[in-house]
């Protein structure tokens, strides 16, 4: 293609020496003068090897060349829509630098925006499935683009009164491929965010995207280099940026599930890319050893398309020169950022039948009528994403002549999801989990979470709940379990007991941005403590099961960035309880009607890119002396189960499983993360404190216990695989625990 363009510029310079041929009106009454022809700039997709275009664009700027179209499938759509609504190529690299690509391209939302139950009730699964018409189903794709779409609003936030792509600083268009027919669609008006989105679409990788009464999926299905588009759109000259690799020749190239899609997509653009190659002036290709989906090597990608494109700079230059003797034309202003704020008039809700429109109103309270900062406006759509009511929740900008009407839309998400997990640690066995959560079933904004624990210690326990949003909600819990654990003096085992629990809980809540959860409720519990093997026939005739009943008030908050490995943010919880034997028997001439108090706190703070320093405190206390509250509202110590079945059981380095029983605790935790490499972590432990029966003997130093260790842990896909060796002045001897996947 050198050579072709090489004729053209030659014909350009021959048009500007000798002008005697004039075909238009226009050329007629200005006689002397050529018409300068237009430029348009294709971009082919190909994922993240798209980003080597801002190194292109910075080589078509220096060279002084004006763009008059642009379009672009797939990648090239985004990177090709942010250089057509004027963003210089410089600030395209910084927000692409700025952005966390592992979470935008799988919907991983900071987690301090998900609904505190669906933190207690998820984050431990290997796999979910939807329930759809009474069947699992499977998704019809791996990723919503819930993340995707808010990146995009943000990037093309300075366009939202433009619904016309033409009316652009340089007119644009963009390719999606109609699902129900495969045709292709040109994109050229609507809301160009979602035009974008819709041009992305990856099928089986991000959901189809419904656009202007079509069902589009990536444009680069049918036409990954859409020339013909651009050259009917008015250009003349077309400078092609392709980053296409072309078909897998050997098995080898084919080792993700990505590069199989785009194989057999491949097959299907063959002929719209001949047609483009034959129709492109100037083509620029961009070979590299990256591939599609290496987003996150960014700066390497962007600095090979400027490398690249330099090697064309001569001819790029001589075409800019060529077509400027014509006419000179300015490359324009490239000075475009992200709106920090906009002023909303109205809002509208789209999609919600199955949650009151009450519900929304309550989460965007206060916003119409209002000049509201575009991170304010994503952190209210991430707030009503992270109830998990919705498929997704995606927005809208129409201009208005003062400001513009935001247009809130979301799809509900499945009525069920049923999942699973596994688990072995040393203290509670093997374990299999199995989950189900239905939203929307049993009523508007309703919520029912159901685990069962398969193992030697099983669980069950479910939660219902109505969920108000803003407003208070009420829900109904029960968790039934039984588990055994060993009694010890000091360091020597001298019994073993088992729990057995069958607990029903009702409650009042008021949320505060998915973080913070106060509650207000009251327990029944029908509890049985037994020896598994009668050693003390002195305590069989406590084996019967008894009655309890707890007025409570808690207060939950969970800022944390991840459930596991985490680098910032806490979680804390503060439980004030009034506990009461209401059967008559032993009971009550065992225990008696006890306040209990206590705080968890456990913070986590980044020191730098590997080491994340994590401290914690629990505190707890019996609030009278002569009161004593039933042993399984005691404080125990001991394993390293960090979601054990009672939440006064604590997980305490160098400890056996429940070696430490008391009614005043006072514990201070320390630990030093540190991330070897992606997924592998060394984490230092120590633990020290003190738990004993009466409050005065806890803050004697002889009363006081330490422990140590060391855990090495790797990320896995069933959740954290660690050994940890441990040891404490109670149990000198070193000490190992074993954990295999997510805890529950």
């Amino acid at each position: 293609m050198r050579s072709r363009i090489t004729c053209l510029i030659a014909i350009l310079l021959l048009s500007f020496l000798f002008p005697f041929h004039q075909l238009s009106a226009q050329e007629n009454e200005n006689p002397g003068k050529s018409k300068r022809p237009t430029v348009g700039l294709v971009l082919s997709g190909g994922g993240a090897k798209g980003f080597a275009y801002i190194g292109l664009l910075r080589v078509i700027q220096e060279a002084g060349l004006k763009i008059d179209y642009i379009g672009g499938s797939s990648i090239g759509a985004l990177i090709g829509g942010l250089y057509a609504i004027g963003y210089h190529p410089d600030t395209i690299a910084q927000l692409i630098r700025d952005q966390n690509w592992d979470n935008n391209l799988k919907d991983k939302m900071d987690r301090k925006y998900l609904a505190y139950e669906e933190k207690v009730f998820g984050e431990k699964f290997i796999v979910t499935l939807p329930i759809k018409n009474k069947k699992v189903a499977i998704s019809p794709s791996l990723y919503t683009g819930q993340e995707a779409n808010l990146l995009l609003n943000y990037y093309f936030s300075p366009a939202y009164e433009v619904t016309d792509f033409s009316e652009l600083q340089t007119p644009f268009l963009c390719i999606g491929t109609d699902l129900l027919n495969g045709k292709e669609v040109v994109l050229t008006e609507g809301d160009l965010a979602l035009a974008v989105r819709a041009s992305m679409s990856i099928p089986g990788y991000f959901a189809p995207t419904d656009y202007e009464g079509y069902y589009l999926v990536d444009g680069g299905v049918v036409n990954n280099y859409p020339v013909m588009p651009i050259k009917e759109m008015g250009a003349e000259i077309i400078v092609g940026g392709d980053v296409q690799s072309g078909l897998s020749r050997t098995k080898e190239e084919l080792n993700s599930l990505t590069a199989i899609l785009d194989q057999i997509i491949a097959y299907h653009r063959v002929d719209a890319n001949e047609e483009g190659y034959s129709n492109t002036d100037l083509y620029v290709h961009m070979k590299m050893e990256y591939g599609m989906m290496d987003f996150n090597d960014y700066d390497s990608i962007i600095a090979i398309g400027e490398q690249i494109g330099r090697q064309h700079f001569d001819e790029i230059k001589a075409l800019a020169d060529s077509l400027n003797a014509i006419e000179y034309r300015p490359v324009g202003k490239f000075e475009t950022v992200p709106l920090d704020s906009i002023y909303i008039n109205d809002i509208y809700f789209e999609g919600y039948e199955k949650v009151p429109r009450k519900y929304f109103e309550g989460i965007f309270e206060g916003i119409a009528d209002s000049k509201i900062s575009l991170e304010h406006l994503q952190e209210l759509i991430r707030l009503t994403y992270g109830t998990k009511f919705f498929e997704y929740v995606f927005y809208e900008l129409k201009g208005k002549e003062h400001g513009a009407d935001l247009v809130v839309k979301v799809k509900p998400a499945a009525p069920g999801y049923v999942s699973a997990g596994v688990h072995y640690d040393n203290d509670y066995n093997g374990s299999l989990l199995l989950n189900g959560a239905f939203r929307n079933v049993l009523g508007k904004s309703t919520k029912l979470f159901a685990d069962l624990v398969l193992g030697t210690n099983w669980r069950v326990r479910a939660l219902y709940m109505m969920d108000n949003g803003a407003k208070p909600g009420v829900g109904a819990m029960i968790d039934f379990f039984s588990f055994k654990f060993n009694d010890y003096d000091k360091d020597v085992k001298v019994n073993e007991f088992t729990f057995n629990n069958y607990k029903g809980t009702v409650f009042a809540e008021q949320k505060l941005k998915n973080q913070y959860a106060f509650r207000l409720g009251f327990d029944y519990e029908y509890f049985q403590f037994k020896q598994s093997i009668s050693i003390d026939t002195t305590l069989d005739k406590y084996d019967d099961f008894s009655s309890y009943g707890t007025v409570f008030t808690t207060i939950y908050a969970d800022t944390r960035n991840k459930a596991y490995f985490p680098t910032k943010g806490f979680n804390s919880s503060l439980r004030i309880e009034y506990v009461m034997p209401l059967s008559k028997n032993f009971s009550q001439e065992l225990f008696t009607n006890s306040f209990v108090v206590y705080l968890k706190s456990d913070h986590n703070f980044s020191l730098s890119k590997k080491f994340t320093f994590q401290p914690g405190v629990f505190l707890g206390s019996t609030i009278r002396g002569d009161q004593v509250p039933p042993v399984h509202h005691n404080f125990s110590l001991g394993g390293l189960n960090t979601s054990n079945y009672l939440e006064t059981h604590l997980p305490f380095t160098g400890l056996k499983f429940i070696q430490s029983f008391g009614m005043h605790t006072a514990i201070l935790r320390m630990k030093m993360q540190y991330q070897v490499i992606k997924k592998i972590y060394l984490t230092l432990r120590a633990d020290g404190g003190s738990n004993e029966l009466d409050f005065g003997e806890v803050w004697k130093p002889e009363n006081y216990i330490l422990g140590y260790g060391l855990t090495a842990s790797y990320d896995s896909f069933i959740g954290p695989v660690e050994i940890s060796v441990m040891g404490s002045n109670l149990n000198p001897k070193p000490m190992f625990f074993l954990n295999l996947g997510f805890w529950f």
